[in-house]
């Protein structure tokens, strides 16, 4: 996972004035009727992602945008979607020309892509990087490079492993599964946390039904909150630790 972040990393470093606007573009709209599907997998390398689910909602519904520093950066973009069995699956394509130096990544590209689902399909994201946010839906697994992630309003369990970006979760009825490289973390209202390992960045934890334990983390201050059930701290690196109001056992392993 961390080698692909580096990777993703380097390729998207031009982008940086990107955001002073979109010189090239072209839009995709698409629906795909949603009765016999159960999950929903989207792959997508540089752009925005927005995903919010509706209970009424009876298809899946696909707005996106392809922005282009260049007319050939554009014609290169494509944006795919196959029905397997019960899955749905969505691509981003880069269709890279061949010809010298077409190895050399001049310019700069992203699809901005906008979902509205019925909220009862299971949703599998990897992305390569910029923003997600989520509302609404069942059940999320999230594998992601870089850029910030906000998760709102998961009926059930929530999976994140990230490389870069900070991560904001609230209001999830099951467990709250994260890895991550660097970037806050914040979790809110929510049943379950368990963090596997954290590289740096400070971790803010409140409100919790049930419990939260934290195997490694590297740098960065811990604070966590209104704890339901127990509280564990495997390694907590470097940066302070509050921990207050723990209904059940609390345990630092480096106390």
């Amino acid at each position: 996972m961390r080698k692909l972040v580096l990777l993703a990393i380097c390729l998207t470093a031009p982008s940086l004035s990107f955001a002073q606007g979109c010189a090239y573009s072209k839009d995709y709209d698409f629906t795909v009727d949603a009765a016999a599907l159960e999950n929903l997998r989207m792959d997508i390398g540089s752009g925005s992602l927005i995903v919010n689910g509706d209970a009424t909602s009876s298809e899946v519904r696909i707005d996106a945008r392809a922005c282009a520093s260049s007319s050939r950066r554009l014609d290169e973009l494509d944006l795919n979607h196959r029905v397997q069995g019960s899955e749905l699956m969505v691509r981003t394509e880069l269709n890279r020309r061949r010809g010298f130096l077409s190895w050399l990544n001049f310019g700069n590209s992203r699809i901005d892509i906008e979902v509205t689902m019925p909220n009862q399909l299971l949703l599998q994201l990897e992305d390569g990087s910029g923003s997600i946010e989520v509302d609404g839906i069942t059940d999320l697994t999230i594998d992601d490079g870089s850029g910030p992630i906000r998760l709102r309003n998961i009926a059930g369990n929530v999976t994140i492993d990230d490389g870069s970006g900070a991560i904001s979760v609230t209001d999830v009825q099951g467990r709250v599964t994260i890895s991550d490289g660097s970037g806050p973390i914040t979790v809110r209202n929510s049943y379950e946390v368990l963090i596997h390992d954290d590289g740096s960045g400070d971790i803010d934890i409140t409100n919790i039904e049930s419990h939260v334990n934290i195997q490694d983390d590297g740098s960065g201050g811990i604070s966590i909150r209104d704890v339901a059930g127990d509280v564990e701290i495997g390694e907590s690196g470097s940066g302070s630790v509050n921990v207050s109001d723990v209904a059940g056992s609390y345990r630092n392993h480096d106390e």
